[in-house]
Order: structure tokens, then C-alpha cells, then sequence
């Protein structure tokens, strides 16, 4: 850990703009994201356009987000409990790339609705799991207060750009198997999952090198300005 400065500076902000790990942690934040929104956005007529009614379609999406959110909390939960992000991040990110391939394969076999409305079910219970993780996993790596708002705010507010991606990956013109929207989401997944595997190998790097580092070599005023380079944190 390290102390954290209480005065605002603008090399803070700048230190958080030039990070490689708040750029790094976007594509994972994007490999979640877009499947998120394009999910949300596009579920309901995504299980219309594979034969029920609208009013089937909106009850359909219930068990889904009802499982989704028994799980989101189950797994916030142990990864708390073990002080774990990025396995728990990567195995649901796992799930949403299972989901995706799924209803590629299903939706390009034809026939299936009931194949591809369960790959959407195990996407969909990738992706809300995973979400919560994704966030604290990076503010967890960022120190001191300053430039982890900016930071975040930085993850955060780019990472949201994923919702005016992914809301034109579902074009009327795929329905009804949609199979460009379901790539498009998977390609996201599938750099999301490169990412979260450098991350977490760059950190165990860098922790490995800070555990043979000399403690005393700066003095508690100059670790705190470190911020999360310090040799304490």
C-alpha cells in the first residue's frame, strides 16, 4: 500500500492519460461492454426474429437476466473472498465467447431457435458476472485518489463508447440469424480475453520485481507521489 496525496495536482491527471494499463484494461473493458449493450439492446427481437411473438419474446428475456444477476452477485462474491479479479473475469469472459459461438453455429445450421436462445442465455450470464470485476480489478491497480478518478473516468467514459458500436452490429438486414452481429461481439470477446491474460501477466511481473526491491530506497513522500508505481504498493 502506499500513503495517498490529499492535494490536487494536475501530473495526476496527466500520469493517468499516459498509463498503459488504463488502455490495456479498455479492450477488456470493450469485450464486455459490447456484448452488453448489443445484448440489451437487441435480445428481445433477436428471440422475435427466431419465431415467438413480441409479447413471448420480452418473457423469454426474463429467466436470462434473473440468472444473470444470481450470478453476478454469487460471483462478486467469491472473487471478495479470494481477492481474485482476472480468473474470475476471464472464465465468464470464457462464457460469453461460448454463448457467441453457439449462436453462430446454430444460427448458420438454421432450425435451432432453441440452440441459439441458449447461447444467448450463457452470453448473457458471462457478461453481467464479469462486468463488476472488470472495473474494481483496474481501480484496485491504480493509487492515489486523483488519478484513479481520472483514470476511471477514463475506462469508463471511453468504455461506454462500445454502446454506439455495438448498437449497429445488429442490422434489420442480418435477421433473422444475425450471424455478422454475433462475430462482430465475439471478435470484442475474443480480444477482451487476450487482454485480461497481459494484464494480469504484467502485474505479476511487475509485483515480482517490487517484492526484490529495496523498501527503504524512497522515502514515505516520494512513494506517495509514486502513486501505484511506488515499490509499497
Amino acid at each position: 500500500m502506499v500513503a495517498e496525496d490529499e492535494h490536487f495536482k494536475w501530473k495526476y491527471v496527466r500520469d493517468a492519460f499516459s498509463d498503459w494499463q488504463i488502455y490495456l484494461a479498455l479492450w477488456m473493458y470493450w469485450g464486455i461492454v459490447c456484448p452488453l449493450y448489443g445484448t440489451s439492446l437487441f435480445l428481445p427481437s433477436i428471440i422475435r426474429e427466431l419465431g415467438y411473438t413480441s409479447s413471448t419474446a420480452q418473457l423469454l428475456t426474463i429467466p436470462i437476466y434473473i440468472t444473470a444477476a444470481v450470478l453476478a452477485i454469487a460471483v462478486a462474491w467469491y472473487s471478495d473472498r479470494t481477492g481474485q479479479r482476472s480468473p474470475y473475469i476471464f472464465t465468464c469472459m470464457l462464457a460469453i465467447a461460448l454463448g457467441f459461438i453457439i449462436c453462430i453455429s446454430a444460427s448458420a445450421a438454421g432450425n435451432l431457435p432453441g440452440v441459439v436462445y441458449a447461447g444467448i442465455f450463457i452470453a448473457v450470464c458471462g457478461i453481467y458476472p464479469a462486468f463488476p470485476g472488470n472495473v474494481t480489478w483496474l481501480s484496485n491497480n491504480l493509487a492515489g485518489s486523483y488519478k484513479r478518478s481520472a483514470g476511471m473516468a477514463i475506462h469508463i467514459g471511453v468504455g461506454n463508447l462500445a454502446g454506439a458500436m455495438s448498437s449497429n452490429f445488429y442490422r434489420s438486414s442480418d435477421a433473422p440469424k444475425y450471424i455478422l452481429g454475433h462475430a462482430l461481439e465475439l471478435a470484442f470477446v475474443g480480444v477482451g480475453l487476450v487482454s485480461v491474460a497481459v494484464l494480469r501477466w504484467r502485474y505479476q511481473v511487475i509485483n515480482r520485481k517490487r517484492a526484490a526491491m529495496d523498501l527503504g530506497e524512497f522515502t514515505e513522500e516520494e512513494q506517495s507521489e509514486k502513486g501505484d508505481r511506488a515499490s509499497t504498493f
